[in-house]
């Protein structure tokens, strides 16, 4: 019934294929080298912008200033 379930969820489509929105897989399926199955993931993320890179910060003195 589960994977009834599951498979009524649907289909994602990409530019590689369609990939069932929701999968389940038992334990020993992915022992047995069952993978998920989804687009590949050698393309950029395309989730987020990606951020600056930060600059190097000047050195840290060996200890702290006397008061």
């Amino acid at each position: 019934m589960r994977q009834a379930e599951a498979a009524s969820a649907g289909f994602y489509e990409s530019p590689w294929g369609k990939h069932p929105r929701l999968q389940i897989l038992t334990v020993e399926e992915l022992l047995g080298g069952k993978g998920i199955d989804y687009p590949p993931s050698q393309q950029a993320n395309r989730t987020f912008k990606r951020a600056p890179k930060a600059r190097a910060r000047a050195a840290k003195p060996d200890r702290l200033p006397e008061l």
